[in-house]
Formats: structure tokens, C-alpha cells, sequence
């Protein structure tokens, strides 16, 4: 049993991965991941004779003259019946001879199913040419990925496939394809040279190995843009790493040509990472996946490496993240949540999709549930799940107090102990990612929104729940704000929408201005408006939101929705180019910045119909809030474009009913008149106020006047008149 063959027939039967013999030792071998005795020779050393005699008898003389030089050496070997092959390494410790064995089936028996490879893999194997690198850690199975694809197009093409590899560690017979297999240091003397020579012998397929020098990885890549198919493997963690190892690899003044020609033969990146699996009795690959889109060609050109781990997270056609491969093996239940945590490239966005809560964009793509057992997680998912089963509108968390809500406009502390520090610390920090964490602590903000499983009682079963959650720093502890943003979207009967609005909408052309304080409900009206144009209309809308809150569906319409940060990088970046998109009707989450009034002004002036919000509290004070916020001598030039484009300003402010139950609205409206275009023109905007009160005829209407209408149908109390009142009066124009 323990004659070196014999033990590396014993590994191969007990489909252990590696192993261990040295001299002094008893041998050992890896099963799942572990390092353990053999059983039935744990007490049996191994003799430095018997290890020499099998070195000698496999090394060719120049190889043991190299393991004298260098003191170790590589090899194969194959089993006497032929099943298995050996991947060797020879070396010496403490001066004494040892060896590590890696057992390797004949590439004829690896399919992607048994392996547990993703199907994309054969599309990759089938394409004409192109570079596909497979990445990962030493041990991650890549020379075993690497081999599947060949197998694959050995099976399905006629083709010439030349391997060069250190050493040969799967045979590949001839099927359909013809193939060659070339070992470094018996048939070549090395990747370079071997490559050079290769692509004079006609191949469809080169497989390397390695890509390990500057003359190698020139060589493939060149072969790649010629017609080629060129597969190999890089010794990087993952794949971003992997072209930056490659570019990187050339002197600096060879990088920028380097990474033009690697991004023009780039067809995919694959990397690996090999995890135990639920049952302990094998390990299964977790796999990354970065195809060469165009923009992941782009930024591979302009070595934008901190963009291209977000292209391959939201660039769907099969790419995925190292996380989301992760997460896909747990919800299969291949493996325990556990080695999953472990193995994650983010620890803290695995464990945020692994709690059915996705942020930002991600909202929208397939989420995996699992056992919630982390108890920080439960209380998160608690306190949200407090909001949602109250109706209320916020959740508030903040040092020194209770959780609180507002229902109804009113303020409730939920029956818990005031939260610590660490406390709001660990509850914000346990729903968002590690790219999340960075723009939040250098920013000391953030802006999202997140999306969770909820059932409450009035559900018949779980539901997704979506907030927009605020981040922000206060007295140097954490807290946040979470709006719950309702599941479906009120109709206009719900939220009381004035009928003078709703005309405004069925304009093809201008601009609507939707107004008021924050959490006064401008985004729910705006998104009434966009479901009643869908609903009635056969058009084009594209909002611009930071960040999505309602999620439309398209009935007549057809609606994009595109978020600040995933899909654009600024409300001005996407309406420039918005403009080029066809839409008939552009909403504008907030209009922050000139460059956005002056882009929505020219939208509106040019044949689409604009729907946008600014913070203010009146109509008169919004339209000096647009114009001031450019230089003076643009002034008159906005004065014009605003006055020639303005449908209807919309002020909106909540107030709490009179019986305590609800939150009710009232609206001041200003229409886009002659008599308020001339206002506007001259900039005599503190006479708009007297123009709304003279043309209530016309539809307008002053928040005084829909305060008092409400008040005579005994829908608020006095109190809320005075409070609202007071603050417009404070207020420019008033």
C-alpha cells in the first residue's frame, strides 16, 4: 500500500485532491479541503530511497539535472490502467527529498454539468476566436475549467487544438478534433517559444498553460486578434485583477497600445474559486463572469479598472459577480451559508443580498432569499418591518433615542431602548455595500434605495417592501432616514389631485414644476402623473430619478426608468442625452444645478413635455429659485426660455387630518398665463402672487384659498391652517 504508486492509486480512489509525501513522514492527502492521515498507513514514514527511485524513474536526465540545480521539480504521471494522471511537483525540505501529487482525470470524462460550470462556458468554448482568460488562486480548478472547454470543442468541432501547458495535466484523445499537446521543459522549452512556433502551425485553438511573461501574453493576445481562439489561465483572485496583472506586465510606455489591443481581442474573463460543498464530500466553483460588452471593452482601453467590477455587476447577458455566483450556489443549497460568507469578495453585500435586501438598481435584478439567522440583520428587517405593518410614511434612526415612525405626520417612539451609537452603526451599515460604505464615509451622506421581503398582517404572503433610505452623520454618530415608498401607485382620487393638474398633463409640450418642502409628497404625485400618462397615452417616457422610487410598468406607454449613480452619473449627464433618445415626456427627479434647469428648459421648449421638482415652498419662490441660479448675464436668456415653456407650477404641502387618521394635501396652482409669462419675462415675480389671486377663474388657486377649502369641509383644524400659513408668509412673494 504505501509504495509511492500505490498510495497515488489510494488518493485517486478516495478522490482526494492532493498529495503529500516526504521522507521522515507518513503520507497524508487533502479531501474537501482538509489535510488528513491516510488510513492504513498514518504510522508509516516514507523512505528518501523509495521517493528517489520514483523521481528518477519518471525524471528524463535533463529534468534531474534541473531538480539538482534547482532543488525541485515539475512532472506528470499516469496511472498503470490508464484512468488517471498525476500532476507532480519533486522538492526538497530540510534536505530531504518530498513531493506534492495532484491526481487529474483524463479530459474525455469533464463535462460542464458534472463540474458544476455555468452553461456560458460552452458558448465561450464555441467562439471562432478571441482571447478567454480563466483566473483564480492555485488550486481553484482552473487547468480543470480550462480542460472542460477543451473537451467541449473537441467533442463538437473540427478543429486543430494545440495545448502548450507545464506540465500536460489532462490527456486529450482525438475525437473530432485533431490535438497537440505540448509540454514545457519535454517538447519546448518554454510558453514564449512554444507560442511562437504554434501559430505557424495552423491552429484553431491554442490553449496556454499560463500566461506568465511580457513575450507571452504578447504573443497570445497577437494570436487572438489573428484569428485565433486563445484560452489560458492567469494566477489572480479575480477578474479585474486579472487585466490589470496583464496590462500592467509591460513597461509603461507599451501599457496604453497593450490595453488597446487587449480590449480589441478580449471575448471573456472567467475566474473561480472553489468552495466545500453542503454535504462535505466535494468541492464546487463559484464562478465570476465578465464578457467583452462593449463598454467592458471600453474600459479595459482607457484601464479604467475601478469601473469594471459595476460593468460586469449591471451588465447582465450572463456576466456576474463573484457575490452573486456565490449567492446562486447557496439558494441551489449546494452549499452552507458559511463557506459562502467565507468565500465572498464583499462580506457585507453578500450578506445583504443574502437577506432578501438589494440597494440602488440592484433592487430590479433576481434576488435570492436564504435563512435569515444573522440577528443583526432581524432587527433591521424588524424596525422595517414596524414601518410597513403601521403605514407609516418614515423610520427614523438616530443616537440617544427610540426607533421612531411618523404616522399620520405624527412622531411615535416604538417601545424598544434608545439606540447607541454602535447601534445605528451596525443597523445602516448592515444594509448596504462595501462601495456604499466608501462613498458614505467620504461623503458623510448617501442616497439610495433598498428593497426587502416583508409580510405583515394584512398580506397574504411576502412581499417586496421598498424604501428610500438617507445616510447622514450627526454629532459624529450614524443615523438614517427611511421613507416607505407604498407598493402600488395612488391614483389620483387617493391623493386629491387637483383637476386643473391633471389637464396640465395632456400637453405635448412644456414644462410642469412640482413643488414643496422635503417628505410633502412631490414624488408620489409626480409618480401619479407618469401611471396617468401611461395608462391613456401610446408614447415615450424616460424618467431620471435619485433614486427610483416607484417602479412603472409599461401599459400604453413605454417607460425607462434610470437611476443617478447605477444607470447615469448626474440628472444633467442623462438629459443631454436623453434628448437623443426620442422621448415624448422627460420627469426629472430634481432639478439641482443650472446645467439641469438649462438642459429641462431646452427640453421643454423643444417639443417634450417635462416633469420636475424643485425645494421650494411657493410658485413665486420657484421661479426665482430657477433664475437665480444662474450668472446675471443669463438671467434674461432663462427669464425667456422659463416664461415660453411654463405650463403650470404645482406647490404641495401635507397636513395632518383633523381626526389624526391620514395626511391630507393641498395644492397652490399657478398656470402658465399670458399674465404670468409677462411677469416672468420682466422679473417682476413678486407680483405673481396677486395675478394667482385675481384668476382663480382660470384655474389658479393660492395655498390660503385650498388651506381654506379644506378647513370648510372639516378636513383639517385651524391649528394647521395658522402653522402652514405662517411659513408661506415668511417667504418671498408673500
Amino acid at each position: 500500500m504505501n509504495t509511492i504508486a500505490g498510495l497515488l492509486q489510494k488518493t485517486f480512489d478516495d478522490q482526494a485532491s492532493d498529495l503529500f509525501i516526504a521522507a521522515g513522514k507518513s503520507p497524508r492527502y487533502r479531501r474537501q479541503g482538509i489535510i488528513i492521515s491516510i488510513p492504513g498507513v498514518e504510522k508509516s514514514p516514507q523512505h528518501e530511497e523509495e521517493i528517489s527511485i520514483f523521481r528518477n524513474q519518471i525524471l528524463r536526465a535533463d529534468l534531474q539535472d534541473k531538480y539538482r540545480i534547482d532543488g525541485s521539480c515539475d512532472a506528470g504521471y499516469t496511472l498503470q490502467s490508464g484512468k488517471m494522471r498525476f500532476r507532480i511537483n519533486f522538492y526538497r525540505s530540510q534536505e530531504q527529498s518530498a513531493l506534492v501529487a495532484r491526481p487529474i482525470p483524463l479530459g474525455s470524462s469533464l463535462s460542464f454539468e458534472d463540474l458544476n460550470l455555468p452553461p456560458l462556458l460552452k458558448e465561450l468554448a464555441e467562439c471562432p476566436r478571441g482571447l478567454i482568460l480563466i483566473a483564480g488562486s492555485s488550486g481553484s480548478g482552473k487547468s480543470t475549467t480550462m480542460s472542460a472547454m477543451i473537451n467541449h470543442i473537441n467533442n463538437q468541432f473540427q478543429k486543430h487544438i494545440v495545448t502548450i501547458e507545464d506540465p500536460i495535466e489532462y490527456i486529450h484523445n482525438d475525437l473530432k478534433s485533431w490535438i497537440s499537446q505540448r509540454e514545457i521543459g519535454v517538447d519546448t522549452a518554454g510558453f514564449n517559444e512554444a507560442l511562437t512556433n504554434v501559430v505557424r502551425e495552423s491552429p484553431d485553438v491554442i490553449v496556454i498553460g499560463e500566461m506568465r511573461d511580457q513575450g507571452t501574453m504578447q504573443t497570445a493576445i497577437t494570436a487572438a486578434l489573428t484569428g485565433h481562439l486563445v484560452i489560458s489561465t492567469v494566477h489572480t483572485s479575480d477578474v479585474v485583477q486579472s487585466l490589470e496583472r496583464i496590462i500592467n506586465t509591460f513597461p509603461e510606455h507599451l501599457r496604453s497600445q497593450a490595453a488597446d489591443d487587449l480590449a480589441l481581442a478580449l471575448q471573456a474573463v472567467i475566474a473561480q474559486r472553489l468552495l466545500p460543498s453542503l454535504s462535505g464530500e466535494s468541492m464546487i466553483p463559484a464562478v465570476e463572469i465578465m464578457l467583452a460588452s462593449p463598454l467592458v471593452r471600453s474600459l479595459v482601453a482607457e484601464r479604467n479598472f475601478s469601473d469594471l467590477e459595476q460593468a460586469i455587476k449591471h451588465g447582465g447577458d450572463g456576466m456576474v459577480t463573484f457575490d452573486r455566483a456565490i449567492l446562486a450556489l447557496l439558494k441551489e443549497g449546494k452549499i452552507s451559508h458559511n463557506a459562502g460568507v467565507a468565500a465572498a469578495a464583499h462580506r457585507e453585500e453578500f450578506l445583504l443580498l443574502t437577506r432578501d435586501m438589494e440597494s440602488g438598481i440592484d433592487t430590479f435584478r433576481t434576488s435570492f432569499g436564504g435563512e435569515d439567522t444573522d440577528s443583526e440583520t432581524l432587527n433591521m428587517k424588524r424596525l422595517l418591518h414596524s414601518a410597513a405593518a403601521n403605514s407609516a410614511s418614515d423610520l427614523l434612526i438616530t443616537t440617544g433615542t427610540s426607533p421612531i415612525l411618523r404616522i399620520n405626520g405624527e412622531l411615535v417612539h416604538l417601545d424598544l431602548p434608545p439606540l447607541t451609537a454602535k447601534d445605528t452603526r451596525r443597523l445602516f451599515f448592515s444594509i448596504i455595500t462595501e462601495r456604499q460604505r466608501l462613498e458614505f464615509e467620504e461623503q458623510r451622506e448617501l442616497d439610495f434605495a433598498l428593497t426587502t421581503r416583508i409580510k405583515t398582517r394584512s398580506d397574504h404572503e411576502e412581499r417586496n417592501y421598498r424604501f428610500r433610505v438617507n445616510g447622514f452623520y450627526q454629532r459624529g454618530c450614524i443615523g438614517a432616514a427611511f421613507r416607505v415608498i407604498p407598493n402600488s401607485i395612488p391614483s389620483p382620487e387617493e391623493l386629491s389631485l387637483p383637476p386643473q393638474l391633471l389637464n396640465l398633463i395632456k400637453q405635448k409640450q412644456g414644462l410642469i414644476l412640482i413643488t414643496g418642502p422635503t417628505g410633502h409628497g412631490k414624488s408620489t404625485t409626480q409618480a401619479c402623473l407618469i401611471d396617468q400618462i401611461n395608462t391613456k397615452t401610446a408614447c415615450h417616457i424616460v424618467t431620471i430619478e435619485d433614486p427610483i422610487e416607484y417602479v412603472h410598468v409599461n401599459k400604453k406607454a413605454v417607460i425607462e426608468q434610470r437611476e443617478i449613480n447605477s444607470d447615469t452619473l448626474s440628472f444633467a449627464n442623462a438629459l443631454k442625452f436623453v434628448l437623443r433618445q426620442d422621448p415624448d415626456v422627460i420627469l426629472v427627479g430634481e432639478m439641482r444645478d443650472p446645467e439641469t434647469i438649462a438642459t429641462a428648459l431646452t427640453a421643454a421648449e423643444t417639443g417634450h413635455l417635462v416633469l420636475a421638482t424643485l425645494h421650494t415652498n411657493n410658485a413665486p419662490q420657484s421661479i426665482d429659485r430657477i433664475v437665480d441660479s444662474f450668472p446675471a448675464h443669463q438671467q434674461n436668456q432663462i427669464k425667456i426660455q422659463l416664461a415660453g415653456s411654463l405650463l403650470g407650477v404645482v406647490a404641495q404641502r401635507l397636513l395632518s387630518s383633523k381626526d389624526g387618521t391620514k395626511r391630507i394635501a393641498a395644492f397652490e396652482i399657478m398656470l402658465g398665463t399670458s399674465a404670468v409669462q409677462t411677469l416672468i419675462r420682466e422679473g417682476k415675480t413678486s407680483s405673481l402672487k396677486g395675478v394667482i389671486e385675481t384668476s382663480y377663474k382660470d384655474g389658479m388657486v393660492t395655498m390660503e384659498h385650498a388651506l381654506t377649502e379644506l378647513y370648510s369641509r372639516n378636513l383639517i383644524s385651524q391649528e394647521e391652517i395658522h402653522t402652514i400659513v405662517k411659513d408661506y408668509k415668511t417667504n418671498r412673494g408673500y
